[in-house]
């Protein structure tokens, strides 16, 4: 579901005054046999603000997270020390700090699905709404040393942790999630890139070829701007298409 919508800006910052992002698209609903109109609303705290391409990394890091655990539990244990090395962030205090800047800004940001959330249980395009997690708690050195003596025999007292929303675990739990080469995604170059890469892989998993309005494809499912001209959105793609290309994921 997090594949077919960008959930955040391809951008590292967003404007101020900016609080709402929104997506539409149409496609055929095998369930009905007739074409539905799905749409993503993204909006953000105003402390927090909406998520940028670096928060959308660390959103797949705390998916692969869950996914080396089993999705066992909704609630995840972790070191930041962990997540860094994970998206392969320099170890210093910086990456510490944003780490737990977009762990805050995305227990703030509510995704409104209409009719563009897949239920694997029902077969259909159903709406939902919700905040991706429910709950962050992240410990500063201090108090891991002093969870630590307090629980010897319980390690995982010691490390921060997030619970992921209901809905969204549900769609883990229920297989409705495609395995991601993250190693080849974080070797990409740009934002663009990474976002294309994830839409298209999806849709590589059905057939290998597709075709996509322009516009569509550029501003509602890898997020550029609607202000943009045509030409100004081939020329913004075209450097993630060469990528791709050079790469071997897309054919010339």
């Amino acid at each position: 579901n997090f594949a077919e919508f960008p959930i955040a800006t391809v951008a590292d910052t967003v404007a101020d005054n900016v609080k709402t992002l929104e997506f539409t698209d149409e496609i055929f609903d095998p369930s009905t046999g007739k074409t539905v109109t799905r749409t993503l609303a993204i909006t953000a705290a105003d402390k927090f603000g909406l998520p940028t391409a670096l928060d959308d990394e660390v959103l797949l890091g705390l998916m692969q997270l869950s996914c080396d655990r089993g999705f066992t539990d909704r609630k995840v244990h972790f070191s930041r020390y962990e997540l860094i090395k994970l998206l392969g962030w320099r170890d210093e205090s910086k990456s510490y700090k944003r780490i737990e800047e977009s762990l805050n800004r995305w227990t703030g940001v509510t995704l409104q699905y209409q009719k563009a959330w897949w239920s694997k249980e029902e077969q259909c395009w159903v709406n939902e709404t919700f905040h991706v997690i429910d709950q962050v708690t992240v410990f500063d050195r201090e108090r891991i040393e002093r969870r630590r003596k307090m629980a010897k025999d319980q390690p995982e007292k010691a490390l921060s942790s997030f619970v992921w929303n209901e809905t969204v675990f549900n769609s883990f739990k229920a297989g409705y999630i495609k395995a991601l080469d993250f190693d080849f995604y974080k070797s990409l170059d740009g934002a663009i890139t990474k976002r294309m890469f994830r839409f298209l892989d999806k849709r590589f998993y059905h057939k290998p070829r597709w075709e996509f309005d322009l516009r569509a494809f550029a501003c509602e499912h890898v997020g550029l701007s609607k202000n943009y001209s045509n030409s100004e959105l081939k020329r913004k793609l075209l450097p993630a298409v060469k990528e791709l290309e050079e790469r071997g994921f897309l054919a010339p």
